[in-house]
């Protein structure tokens, strides 16, 4: 049977991301706290904030400024009611001695006593890890961890109630934490700005994001504006999941046949399942496959985000007749569900078995005019 579909080439256009990739490089800048406070003062959302303030007559009290002092790190008590449990597990990862740097340590986070008691509302793991690192010996000069003298941010209370609403907005909606991406920027930064390449896990992150780059890729943070143009995607905990060489094989994939979109995550599962069963097997990946399959997407399915739609309803359809109720997603069902496709269309090219194995029969449960030779 021959294969019936051709990748038809589409006019590539100028894609802003070349030169606007917020990644490209840094702007160097180091500004003042005004600045910030003038950004805000300007800002509709924030200034809808003040006026919630005004309208309740809430005013900022100076003398609820938390304290900031040395103590004896012995001289911390932790609250079972108000902390989580202990977690050896978060405490072993955090003094993982690749990373560990004192340096690097937050604040104990508690509450003073009218009688002088340091009660811990946060960070437990940190002081307990800190503790246990020199209770094994592993700090020069002391094995005393009690002694040792810690910084404390504090509240003059005896109201427990207090810290137990402290922990809850100190682990909640009072802080922003670092999304993938903005950890990502700092690894690239790291690299480009500051010249620094002396973590292995930021170099590894920067290459990655340079082999994207050299192929029109472009990772982004989620809900960013910058969605919107050909080549950006926000799934930044799978690209890392990818080595260099299926970063390259999927990313320039992605700018020879589909240049004109954003890149869709489906793309990094299906690569990287492809290259993995591909070299496990000893198979090559050949340009006629390459390309067969850009055909494929682009003629029965217009593009990844519309055979993702595709293949999950199929996947849902096939393991409810298979197990009698549809089972949950599987990522590896992007690749399996397009090589079987392939191939059912009269696909030449060698797939390894493995690939055509899971999911048998997958390809049976898409619409009729996706499957059919010459449809």
């Amino acid at each position: 049977m021959v294969y019936a579909l051709t990748y038809k080439p589409v006019q590539r256009l100028p894609n802003p991301m070349v030169s606007i990739n917020p990644l490209k490089r840094g702007t160097g800048r180091i500004v003042s706290l005004q600045d910030r406070v003038d950004q805000l003062n300007k800002s509709a959302v924030w200034k809808k904030v003040v006026r919630e303030w005004r309208s309740i007559n809430k005013n900022l009290d100076s003398l609820r400024l938390p304290r900031i002092s040395m103590e004896r790190l012995g001289s911390l008590w932790i609250d079972e009611d108000i902390q989580r449990p202990m977690d050896e597990l978060h405490c072993a990862k955090i003094a993982d001695p690749s990373i560990y740097d004192p340096a690097l340590m937050q604040c104990v986070q508690c509450i003073k006593t009218t009688s002088g008691i340091f009660i811990s509302i946060d960070t437990q793991h940190t002081a307990a890890a800190f503790a246990a690192l020199i209770d094994a010996g592993l700090m020069t000069g002391t094995t005393d961890w009690r002694e040792i003298e810690f910084p404390f941010q504090y509240i003059e209370t005896d109201n427990l109630a207090f810290a137990r609403k402290a922990f809850g907005i100190l682990n909640g909606k009072g802080k922003k934490r670092q999304s993938a991406y903005m950890q990502l920027r700092t690894s690239v930064f790291c690299i480009r700005i500051d010249g620094n390449r002396s973590d292995s896990y930021d170099v590894e992150v920067e290459n990655k994001v340079k082999i994207a780059e050299n192929n029109h890729c472009y990772p982004i943070e989620e809900k960013s504006r910058l969605s919107q143009h050909p080549g950006t995607f926000a799934n930044i905990a799978t690209f890392l999941t990818l080595n260099d060489n299926e970063v390259e094989i999927a990313c320039k994939w992605h700018n020879t046949y589909f240049h004109y979109e954003p890149l869709h995550v489906s793309l990094f599962f299906i690569f990287k399942d492809i290259c993995r069963s591909f070299k496990n097997f000893k198979v090559t990946i050949t340009p006629k496959l390459l390309e067969d399959l850009a055909a494929l997407v682009q003629d029965r399915f217009g593009d990844l985000q519309q055979y993702q739609e595709s293949v999950t309803e199929a996947h849902r359809k096939w393991s409810t007749q298979r197990y009698g109720q549809a089972d949950n997603w599987k990522d590896h069902a992007y690749a399996c569900a397009l090589l079987q496709l392939y191939v059912k269309l009269g696909g030449t090219e060698h797939i390894p078995a493995i690939l055509l194995d899971q999911f048998d029969g997958i390809v049976d449960f898409f619409d009729d005019e996706i499957t059919t030779v010459g449809g």
